[in-house]
């Protein structure tokens, strides 16, 4: 089933279906997030303890922004 598809078997369906769909489809997407969100902080923290990533306070970002433009 194509997205166009989709959509039109949603127009189908009654308001509050839609509206059902579309919470699920919310918490869906919100826990999806985390789970990304999860894995990069995973990751950074991985980095971290190799010490491929440095933490540098606001003044270093900004400095460090500065030089590149």
């Amino acid at each position: 089933m194509i997205f166009s598809e989709i959509l039109d078997a949603l127009d189908q369906l009654p308001i509050e279906d839609r509206m059902e769909i579309s919470r699920i489809l919310q918490n869906r997407l919100i826990e999806d997030r985390r789970k990304i969100l999860a894995q990069e902080i995973l990751e950074a923290n991985q980095e971290l303890h190799t010490g491929n990533l440095h933490i540098q306070s606001i003044d270093e970002i900004m400095s460090d922004l500065d030089n590149e433009l």
